[in-house]
């Protein structure tokens, strides 16, 4: 009765995600969890176990850190969670005569483990620290939910492909391990896509921030300083388009955030005192909608165009200036192709990216 299995994995803080269940803590302990989470396709045999580990503090600073030092370990980062999901599966196989054989009572079992922070509020907490920190966790949460379905039909899948299937009974359970594994392997290439779609999770909000008054949509990380200088970044050109808005500055400081998800960015890094803000990522092939090569030139060589044939190191910054019953908005996108085999190459910005954020904002703030 042949056995194999699988794994599948979790999330990072500030937005990286990896697969396969690694360290766990002497102080973490098991508690109730989402309902979501045990829930599992028609005939596989699943189990979800959530087990926490304990942080302190008082700040958003404070908590990042503690989810940092405590966070599980992967490759020598640091992660807020993850998800390991185990996959087992087994058939009886039966004889029809002859030399042929065909399998049944196909069982496939999924045993998810998700790792997640956990947090009691002091009583001095920061104001809002505790409200941040439940829609957090809940996205966190949602986001590995997202990891462990995917495993789970996966097996629904083992199950439905390999149920009744026939073949010599000398080969029956390598063609049923084959047709396993090759559900497994496109189940870890979706759970590639699926990261590279929330772009590990942040857009689903497990960006742990501060909110600013006014900023209803979207998640906004005070860091007290941009990744990157607002004209200029990424180790080379900029490209910068400048706009007056109809808008006065707090109306259009509190649409950014719903103007950058509209074009498959998220902020990640603001400057309060210059009304700035920043999303520095590494681009494959798209942005959202769009093609990274129509959105900036890094040439092109004999092998391909760099900018969707490589990954790219981009910062789109906007900085917002008050006028005269209007706001100046100034965008600007800078990017980099890291070549392991040579010097760095700057691209240029086409402006299309500047000038779609600006008609994002526009639409924002006309509503």
């Amino acid at each position: 009765m042949p056995v194999a299995g699988a794994q599948a994995r979790g999330s990072k803080l500030g937005g990286t995600l990896a697969w396969a269940c690694t360290v766990l803590f002497a102080a973490c302990a098991s508690a109730p969890h989402s309902p979501v989470l045990d829930e599992y396709p028609r005939g596989v045999s699943g189990r979800t176990t959530v087990v926490y580990y304990d942080i302190h503090g008082r700040t958003v600073e404070e908590l990042h850190a503690d989810m940092e030092r405590l966070g599980p370990k992967i490759d020598g980062a640091s992660y807020v969670g993850e998800t390991g999901s185990p996959m087992r599966w087994s058939w009886r196989t039966r004889s029809m005569g002859g030399v042929s054989c065909s399998i049944h009572d196909v069982a496939v079992s999924v045993n998810a483990q998700i790792t997640l922070p956990r947090w009691t509020p002091p009583a001095d907490a920061e104001p809002g620290l505790a409200a941040e920190w439940k829609r957090f966790v809940d996205a966190v949460e949602a986001h590995e939910a997202g990891h462990k379905d995917i495993s789970a039909k996966a097996a629904r899948e083992i199950i439905d492909r390999v149920q009744g299937l026939s073949a010599p009974c000398s080969q029956i359970d390598t063609r049923g391990n084959d047709i396993a594994r090759s559900v497994v392997e496109r189940a870890h290439e979706r759970q590639q896509a699926y990261d590279a779609e929330t772009r590990h999770g942040l857009t689903q909000g497990t960006m742990f921030v501060r909110r600013f008054s006014g900023m209803t949509v979207g998640s906004v990380a005070d860091t007290g300083r941009l990744l990157v200088a607002v004209g200029g970044g990424a180790g080379g050109p900029g490209g910068t388009v400048r706009e007056s808005l109809p808008a006065p500055l707090d109306r259009a400081w509190a649409a950014l955030p719903a103007a950058y998800a509209a074009q498959g960015l998220v902020i990640n890094a603001t400057e309060v005192s210059l009304h700035a803000v920043a999303d520095t990522f590494t681009a494959r092939r798209t942005i959202g909608s769009v093609r990274v090569s129509s959105i900036i030139d890094c040439g092109t060589p004999p092998t391909g165009r760099h900018a969707d044939s490589v990954a790219v190191t981009m910062s789109v910054t906007s900085r917002l200036e008050p006028g005269q019953s209007s706001t100046v908005v100034t965008n600007t996108v800078a990017a980099i192709v890291r070549r392991p085999d040579g010097a760095p190459i700057a691209c240029r910005s086409r402006g299309v990216l500047e000038r779609r954020l600006f008609e994002a904002l526009l639409n924002q703030v006309t509503r």
